[in-house]
């Protein structure tokens, strides 16, 4: 590569003497180009300085072969203001010993009037670029700083920049950064600052300012020293005949930033940048305000992340704060410079600023570029075009037909089903830590406490009408998040609601809805959203967010599905790519909801009892085996037997059930060696997965009731399975051709016969589940205890001829947000109930003794004898004698469906026992444990709360639809069409931070100093 010729003519001397210096970091290729573009300028710099940030590569070769006047190298770390530091300190120190040079331009010690060009190693100037330059300094006189156009090496119509200037929210903009060079920019004159890249700035004007601040290293350091140009009496211009080529990087030359920095750390460097150039350009009442924001300002910043769908930014915030607040970035120094040789306030600079009315204008034409973007492919989510307002209708008139008896129901229980507390309070006091049973046991709540304090706060003023809302939206919710996840599959309407209708008719739901079985009719409902939003999880942290909170709703409600989701997010993690951060994510907040119980329960010697069903025990037969395949939960199999036994057909139920659902598994098959294969394996290992886990779950019992033991209910498990089944049948159907149409609809419709049997149960008036009055206890007895918390009633039930059910309610009743998994699976029985078993057998011993003092000591007022409901009628009978004969009682009547009621003379309200007393006062909040807990908790919730709500505004959107690419599900059927890509299209730009790419509508004001 030749050197630069030193030949000088006539003209030459005419001009002043300009030295470019160069700053390479492991940039070998592109300072090939450089260097051969400097020697080609029309008019060549009369001396060339590289600068070497310590190279790994051959950078060193490339400027020893170039032969430069001078050659430094700096630490690898070194930023580009520090190269260029370097570099005129050596020049400094080069002319101090050049006798002649000083001789040429005066006396020694003062510094040269000539100009330093800046350059990066992928700067490439035109030939004609430096000799614009300088036309333009001849042109201006009190010219200090110009730049030319910064356009892009790849597309050198397209610039980067041209011109820099400063928002009203303090953002540093880079002018028309993407826009089209057309001439349009031809007019424009000064600006607040150039870029860095081609810059031509005099020597003494930068020995005067003391060069780039050191602060900035990556960031903003040529718009701060133009800005401190201005204030000097200087002025800076831009050069529009000047064009110069940049790869588009901010810190050129250097390893501080470029195009492989990740996102976060780019974001760090940038906001450090701002605080720090915020804080040297502030006066000094303004700098001490500033300074004492940064860590609170952090705070309000991190809010705003978690609402704009961007927490990765929330550490980087407080990174950049604490960094500027403990003057990493010099600012002192910084500062100092500053007002030596500022001769104006910063406030004179303001018609160089981007107005109020341009920044609005710039966001308003970046809205409309968002709008656009998000227009592409909508119509593949739109819910009434796409047949989803059909579903839902349906839905919602199946819903109201079959539920009919329960249309005007303020309140439903019956089966695993119980009304909630009467307020609010009570609700949110069921959870944390505190009172976990009517003994005065103290522990952990079950995450499904939370649920239930949820769901009663949202119909705070009748808290049980919420799980009537529960019962009334199960169905149509079922159908509509189904019709979504089918959305994922495929764009075929008719597919999309036969998968949706197939959900909703699921045989699990029905039996949930007719026994009572709130969390399973949860799990129903969320699965298909949960899966909906964890598709995109990967991709959107409001999608990641609202994937994590359904989580804990399908966790909670069946805690037997935890290791089934557990395997199914270690999957996605492995698959997410660059999204794994936000798969991650996902189980935190399960974690969090789950692991004091899961310590309690180890604590306890019974880990394995933290899959207990949460709720009111409630016994039944489940399905067993492969059996578990036919999606019913219990041996009932939906009243088939007796359904078709009703017609005299004598069937092999099971077969027939499986000859419905094999047309399903045959389109998932199917599916295998189609291009949805994808999919349908997917959908066949998570149904594999849940037949395994209702398997499994079947033959576990973790909880006993009056001496029987209580299996998991297998439905969760078996919803899990059939929305794998579905979601793999859909995407094998939609390649079936020709016969696809009647095949899906006969199969897939054929479905819904399995629920004939069971859905009209309600009509029937066979389901477990009906309207109450709210109550649990006789009247007399819940209006006392609704007054009295601890007022106590022993229920006794009669089971067999010498077996007896003996537990304590207290206050009005029992209540599903008072049961806790900590009691129900407790295999030894605690102090209360030993005496309560002592004081049932004595009423029934001979010469039986007045039992009232213990009764009192327990707080218990009334004594209640249930009806029989097996073969202990005799039973019965002998026990409601003793108790009329016991001198400790009195009769209260027979209350009907509730038993004969006994009460206590002289009963007490409270338990005398004062440590019983004290402990039934226990809360969730007097506890230091406890209320860390709560705190943590809480925390966390809020945080991924505030991560889901839909605040991210259009830029969030886009951010989520421009990082979505092309997901092989989400094309199964629409042909071979190029996928879109808006972050691949030259036509569609996103920004992440302001751009003044629309600011071209007048030449920009300012002082000619």
């Amino acid at each position: 590569m030749p050197r630069l010729d030193r030949a000088e003519t006539s003209i030459r001397i005419m001009r002043p003497r300009v030295t470019a210096i160069v700053v390479a970091h492991n940039a070998a290729k592109p300072l090939g180009r450089t260097l051969d573009a400097l020697g080609a300028q029309t008019w060549r710099p009369h001396r060339t300085v590289l600068v070497d940030i310590k190279s790994r590569d051959n950078t060193a070769e490339v400027i020893a072969e170039f032969e430069p006047d001078l050659a430094i190298q700096v630490d690898e770390r070194a930023s580009f203001g520090e190269a260029l530091a370097a570099a005129v300190a050596k020049l400094r120190e080069v002319e101090e010993e050049d006798k002649t040079r000083s001789q040429e331009f005066g006396s020694a010690g003062e510094p040269p009037n000539d100009w330093l060009w800046i350059l990066g190693a992928d700067n490439v100037p035109d030939p004609d670029a430096l000799e614009e330059l300088l036309d333009t300094t001849e042109r201006n006189p009190s010219l200090e700083v110009t730049g030319p156009k910064v356009v892009r090496a790849d597309d050198p119509a397209l610039l980067v920049e041209y011109g820099e200037s400063v928002a009203p929210n303090g953002e540093s903009v880079r002018l028309h950064e993407d826009a089209l060079d057309q001439g349009q920019f031809e007019h424009l004159s000064d600006v607040l600052g150039v870029a860095a890249a081609g810059m031509l700035v005099r020597r003494d004007t930068w020995e005067r300012l003391g060069g780039f601040d050191l602060g900035l290293s990556a960031v903003d350091d040529a718009l701060d020293f133009c800005v401190r140009t201005w204030l000097s009496n200087g002025r800076v211009i831009l050069s529009p005949g000047a064009r110069v080529e940049s790869m588009a990087e901010l810190a050129v030359g250097t390893s501080r930033i470029g195009r492989h920095t990740r996102a976060l750390t780019r974001y760090r460097i940038e906001r450090t940048a701002v605080l720090h150039r915020d804080l040297v350009w502030a006066n000094r009442f303004e700098f001490f305000f500033l300074w004492l924001m940064l860590i609170p300002t952090a705070f309000g910043r991190g809010i705003m992340h978690l609402l704009r769908k961007q927490p990765g930014r929330i550490l980087p915030d407080f990174r950049a704060a604490l960094t500027v607040f403990f003057g990493r970035t010099r600012l002192g120094a910084a500062r100092r410079q500053f007002r030596a040789t500022a001769k104006h306030p910063i406030g004179s600079l303001d018609q160089l600023l981007i107005s109020p009315t341009e920044w609005r204008k710039m966001r308003a034409n970046r809205r409309d570029e968002y709008r656009a973007i998000m227009q592409q492919g909508r119509d593949r989510y739109n819910f009434i075009t796409g047949g989803g307002g059909w579903v839902f209708l349906f839905a919602v008139l199946a819903t109201l037909v079959l539920l009919f008896p329960l249309i005007r129901s303020a309140t439903i229980a019956g089966g695993a089903l119980l009304p909630l507390s009467g307020s609010v309070g009570e609700l949110w006091a069921n959870t944390g830590y505190g009172l976990r049973d009517a003994g005065g046991g103290v522990g952990v709540a079950d995450p499904f406490a939370f649920i239930l304090a949820l769901l009663g706060t949202f119909t705070f003023w009748h808290p049980s009408l919420a799980i009537v809302l529960v019962w009334f939206a199960a169905i149509p919710l079922s159908a509509v998040g189904a019709w979504y996840l089918m959305a994922r599959i495929t764009i075929r309407p008719w597919l999309r609601a036969l998968g949706a209708i197939a959900w909703m008719a699921s045989p699990m739901l029905f039996a949930a809805l007719t026994e009572g079985r709130l969390g399973a009719v949860l799990v129903h409902i969320a699965l298909p959203w949960m899966f909906y939003a964890g598709f995109a999880a990967s991709r959107s942290w409001a999608s990641a967010a609202t994937a994590a909170l359904l989580a804990v709703l399908v966790t909670a409600s069946s805690p037997m599905l935890l290791p089934a989701l557990a395997i199914i997010w270690f999957v996605s993690v492995l698959i997410a790519g660059r999204g794994w951060v936000r798969q991650i994510f996902i189980p935190i907040p399960t974690i969090a909801m789950f692991l004091p119980l899961m310590v309690s329960q180890w604590n306890r010697g019974r880990p394995l009892a933290v899959f207990a069903d949460p709720g009111l025990p409630y016994a039944y037969d489940p399905t067993t085996g492969w059996q578990t395949a036919l999606m019913f939960p219990s041996q009932s199999l939906g009243g088939w037997p007796q359904f078709l036994g009703g017609f005299g057909l004598d069937v092999d139920v099971p077969l027939a059930i499986g000859v419905v659902l094999a047309p399903l598994a045959l389109f998932a098959v199917y599916g295998l060696f189609t291009r949805g294969w994808r999919v349908s394996a997917v959908g066949i290992c998570i149904a594999a997965l849940g037949v395994l886990t209702a398997a499994l779950g079947a033959g576990t019992a973790l909880t006993t009731l009056a001496g029987e033991t209580i299996f998991l209910w297998v439905g969760p498990a078996q919803s899990l399975a059939y929305l794998g089944i579905i979601g793999a049948a859909i995407a094998g159907a939609a390649f079936l051709g020709p016969l696809r149409v009647p095949a899906v609809i006969l199969g897939l419709m054929a479905l819904v016969l399995l629920i004939v049997p069971i859905a009209p149960s309600f009509l029937a008036g066979t389901a477990k589940v009906e309207a109450s009055d709210g109550r649990t206890l006789p009247a007399l007895v819940d209006a006392q205890g609704q007054a009295a918390s601890q007022l106590g009633t022993l229920v006794i039930t009669p089971l067999e001829q010498n077996e007896m059910h003996v537990h304590l309610e207290r206050g009005s009743g029992l209540k599903l947000n008072e049961f806790s998994t900590l009691a129900t699976t407790s295999l030894a029985p605690s102090d209360t109930t030993e005496k309560l078993a002592e004081i049932s057998v004595g009423f029934l011993s001979q010469g039986a003794t007045n039992p009232t003092a213990q009764l009192h000591e327990l707080g218990i007022a009334y004594v209640l004898v249930s009806p029989s409901e097996s073969g202990g009628a005799a039973l019965e009978e002998r026990l409601i004698t003793a108790l009329s004969t016991n001198e400790a009682l009195e009769a209260a009547g027979d209350t009907g469906t509730y038993g004969m009621l006994f009460q206590v003379i002289n009963a007490a309200e409270q338990p005398t026992d004062p440590e019983l007393a004290q402990r039934l006062d226990f809360s969730n909040l007097q506890n230091e444990l406890g209320r860390l807990m709560l705190i943590v908790q809480a925390v966390i919730l809020i945080f991924v709360v505030l991560l889901a709500l839909p605040t991210g505004g259009l830029e969030a959107r886009v951010r989520t639809r421009a990082a979505r690419g092309a997901r092989p599900w989400e094309r199964l059927d629409e042909g071979p069409a190029t996928d879109y890509d808006p972050l691949n299209d030259d036509t569609v730009r996103l920004y992440a931070e302001a751009t003044g790419d629309h600011i071209d509508a007048a030449p920009q004001g300012g002082r000619r100093g």
